[in-house]
């Protein structure tokens, strides 16, 4: 039956499930994983079961993404592929995911209204709050070797324990004491209880009972944190709102599980099948609040485009001819059209294969999912893509409901995606394409003001930059969003920024066997060079493929973008996914890509009028 709701083995109910990701509401008294050396039903075994029995073969992995507590209950989301895996990590190193719980606490918190008694044969409505008291918990946590996290106020004062549960989780705590924020929400208070709303900043593990038992308000049911009572049998925590963006399509997803009933009547209201549309209205102002994350995972629900190809896989190392290419530049500025050198027409057949035949593992998995976050939803909009390469963004933004204009300076890179975007699905419009030069949009004569606009690795091979960020705001209507993305200029600048290695330390365990870290040469002195696309090529005697990238400051980009009317709403850093071979170096790289940013993605509105 359509719309049926699907139970896994002990009433764990699947909220969500596609090939990348799945979501389950889990009851309480359930284990989300097992403890160490042990082997007890839990979430994950049922989910891996359930996975396995759809795939219908051996092997198949299921990973944790994150954790409730045992004695907990709601929601969970599980990844099905190694790159949902990889993404939601991140997204929740990043504090990009939102995480909205319900508890109830003893003690009354707030101060509220004296009404009229209640006339005989009606039902007690709940006792209104005169001022709703909300706040934030910061302090570091640690878990002692009895397995009790506790809370200090600096990480020096943690007497620190063994470390426990899978490497990696950001709810293990192990030996060293963390920083763990929670805010908290009044929602409703009597029977000398009240009903917090819990938003999460940190997820670490039992971080909010810990929290809020150390106000002096221990949650209903926690005997383990100081709580005295427990009248329903279980301990009064529920999370009931989770939102992340998708790895894959870049939608931002939101889901919601309905607080028990009993957690209302706790603290002064009968039961009621009201409390869904009470999540709903707490979720809501929680929007209102303010968050100390960029975006995080976007507090409306949003459909978002699929991004551009990635303009190139640079060595770190790259040829440089100073004189050669500052006359190159020269003569390009005068001529006002792009050189040889800087276009791409000369390397479009070799892009263009290794695009649509190879593709990009930093487009798909990093460049793709978060330029979706960022821009919005597309349906019914009307999108420039500048630089648009073969069309891969202008297509996707197609599929999903957008009219979409790409722009770009090599012919041969317009002819292929004009042939990729031929006959579309039917109800998909067929993206327009047009050869031009960026910094002169308005020569192009594009049709009308568009609602969208986005240049997604190309601003770094494209000089003067002016130009081109005037011509993009003249084309978008009053408030449109801009998205750029970019090369980090900080931390991969070619030429100036490199790896390298510590000697290892027999003193500190994380450098045992040596320290990756980021070498910056230059930064703050803009530059051209000459990049190899294809080095491996070269190396064995081949032609050598070559383009023109010009670092900039980031200054110089806030700068350039403010001086166009570009005013940036939104800044982030996104670390390389990838993940090392097994070896003694392995941990060391795999720490070095997620603390290191790769690439920098800027959102602007527009405030031309």
């Amino acid at each position: 039956m359509a719309g049926r709701e699907r139970f896994l083995p002990g009433g764990i109910r699947i909220v969500h499930e596609d090939s990348e990701v799945m979501v389950v509401d889990k009851p309480h008294g359930f284990p989300t994983v097992s403890p160490p050396d042990q082997e007890v039903d839990c979430v994950f075994t049922e989910v891996k079961r359930h996975v396995r029995d759809q795939m219908k073969r051996r092997g198949t992995r299921v990973w944790v993404i994150h954790r409730l507590d045992k004695e907990a209950s709601g929601l969970l989301v599980f990844a099905k592929t190694e790159r949902a895996f990889h993404w939601l990590k991140e997204e929740f190193r990043a504090k990009r995911v939102h995480r909205l719980y319900s508890a109830v606490v003893e003690g009354q918190m707030a101060e509220v209204q004296e009404e009229a008694p209640t006339p005989a044969g009606e039902q007690a409505k709940p006792a209104k709050i005169k001022q709703p008291p909300m706040g934030t918990i910061q302090s570091f946590l640690f878990e002692d070797d009895r397995g009790l996290v506790k809370s200090v106020a600096k990480p020096s004062a943690a007497q620190r324990g063994p470390r426990r549960g899978v490497a990696g989780e950001e709810e293990e705590l192990g030996g060293a004491a963390k920083l763990a924020v929670t805010h908290w929400k009044v929602q409703q208070a009597g029977h000398g209880r009240t009903l917090l709303q819990v938003r999460l900043e940190t997820g670490r593990k039992h971080q909010i009972r810990v929290h809020l038992a150390e106000m002096g308000f221990p949650i209903v049911g926690d005997r383990r944190y100081g709580g005295k009572t427990d009248p329903i049998g279980r301990l009064c925590l529920h999370a009931f709102e989770l939102g992340f963006t998708h790895a894959n399509t870049g939608k931002s997803l939101r889901f919601r599980s309905t607080t028990p009933g009993g957690f209302f009547g706790l603290a002064g209201e009968e039961e009621s099948a009201a409390s869904h549309q009470r999540d709903a209205k707490a979720a809501k102002e929680s929007r209102s609040q303010p968050e100390r994350s960029a975006d995080d995972a976007s507090t409306h629900a949003v459909v978002s485009l699929p991004a551009p190809v990635l303009k190139a896989s640079v060595r770190e190392k790259p040829v440089r001819r100073a004189a050669e290419l500052a006359s190159k530049t020269a003569a390009s500025s005068q001529a006002g059209s792009q050189t040889s050198a800087s276009s791409w027409e000369h390397v479009a057949a070799w892009y263009d294969e290794l695009i649509e035949d190879r593709g990009s593992d930093h487009h798909e998995n990093i460049i793709l999912p978060g330029t979706l976050r960022l821009l919005g939803q597309p349906e019914g909009m009307r999108i420039l893509d500048v630089a648009c390469g073969q069309g891969v963004l202008c297509r996707a933004a197609a599929k999903l409901g957008a009219q979409v204009v790409g722009v770009d300076s090599s012919p041969s890179l317009i002819d292929s995606a004009r042939r990729l975007s031929k006959s579309p699905p039917h109800g998909i419009a067929e993206p327009h394409f047009v050869v031009g030069d960026a910094r002169n949009l308005g020569s192009l004569r594009l049709p009308g003001e568009f609602d969208a606009a986005i240049c997604v690795m190309a601003l770094m091979n494209i000089e003067p930059l002016g130009p081109v960020l005037d011509g993009i705001a003249a084309q978008l209507k009053h408030g449109a969003p801009f998205v750029a993305v970019m090369l980090h200029p900080a931390f991969r600048a070619p030429g100036q920024t490199s790896w390298g290695w510590s000697a290892p330390s027999e003193t500190a365990a994380r450098a045992a066997n040596g320290v990756q870290f980021r070498r910056v040469d230059g930064y703050l002195s803009p530059g051209v060079s000459e990049i190899v696309m294809n080095p491996g090529t070269t190396a064995r005697g081949g032609e050598a493929v070559t383009t023109l990238t010009y670092h900039r400051p980031l200054q110089t980009y806030v700068r350039a973008l403010a001086e166009a009317g570009l005013l940036i709403d939104a800044l982030e850093e996104w670390p390389s996914l990838r993940q090392s071979q097994p070896g003694t170096r392995a941990q060391a790289e795999n720490r070095a890509r997620r603390e290191i940013p790769m690439f920098l993605a800027i959102r602007t509105l527009n405030a031309r009028g």
